[in-house]
């Protein structure tokens, strides 16, 4: 049975995405558990983000024979800063990589005009080639934004990216561009060879057309990513009272 399986992680806790990148990579500890309690031995990942991304809404592939709950227990019992929270079943398979939309955030602090930056940001909204913004490997470099939104929260500002694809490195690429108060990126002839940082960066969804996702209770299996969320807070505090921001 094939099932879609849909997950997040902090990306800083991992020596990077891809099997084999480290000794811990996020595919490989989501191949490891499944192959050590012989529930299937290898996924098939919607999307590959870089090393420091993290992940609310990324999706893999399997097939097996086991109850998918006791797939999905195991998955958040035994492995560490991530967490596995709805799940689709198939009728046949299906790429996880052919979606409709992916959805990314970059959240940006401290004092920023963002009407500058999204002014620069909307020039790359629609169909583009990218190959100035991004790594290239053998893949097409014409890629279509289809919109690209703001909002804020509290002393934070979240810019959302909206498109079906998107090439590695392109949204670090592209924020590194804006960020700098940069205009007409496709009139640049040479590469764009700055990068924003990747911690910023989160894969917030991926979204199917025809596919219903199934939540499952993962409630019981939260405590090691609310302690490392009490630990985020506190080192949030610890650096606002050394800037002298607090009393």
């Amino acid at each position: 049975m094939y099932y879609f399986i849909k997950y997040g992680y902090e990306g800083t806790q991992f020596s990077g995405f891809q099997r084999g990148n480290g000794v811990n990579s996020v595919e490989d500890n989501i191949i490891n558990t499944l192959s050590t309690y012989n529930i299937c031995n290898n996924i098939e990942s919607a999307a590959r983000t870089d090393k420091n991304v993290s992940a609310k809404g990324n999706v893999f592939l399997i097939d097996t024979s086991r109850n998918i709950d006791d797939v999905m227990g195991i998955l958040n019992a035994r492995i560490e800063n991530m967490f596995f929270y709805s799940f689709a079943a198939l009728e046949n398979y299906r790429n996880p990589r052919y979606n409709l939309m992916k959805i990314y955030s970059y959240i940006l602090t401290g004092q920023k005009n963002i009407s500058a930056i999204m002014n620069s940001l909307s020039e790359f909204v629609g169909k583009h080639d990218f190959r100035n913004f991004c790594k290239l490997d053998a893949r097409n470099t014409v890629r279509t934004i289809d919109h690209i939104s703001c909002s804020r929260e509290g002393k934070f500002f979240i810019i959302n990216f909206y498109g079906k694809s998107f090439i590695w490195h392109q949204l670090r690429s592209i924020m590194a561009f804006a960020l700098k108060g940069n205009r007409d990126p496709f009139g640049i002839e040479n590469k764009f060879t700055y990068m924003a940082p990747p911690e910023p960066l989160i894969l917030r969804d991926i979204i199917y057309d025809g596919i219903t996702f199934i939540d499952f209770d993962y409630s019981k299996h939260k405590r090691n990513m609310e302690k490392n969320s009490e630990l985020i807070k506190v080192r949030y505090m610890l650096y606002e009272i050394l800037n002298g921001n607090q009393v």
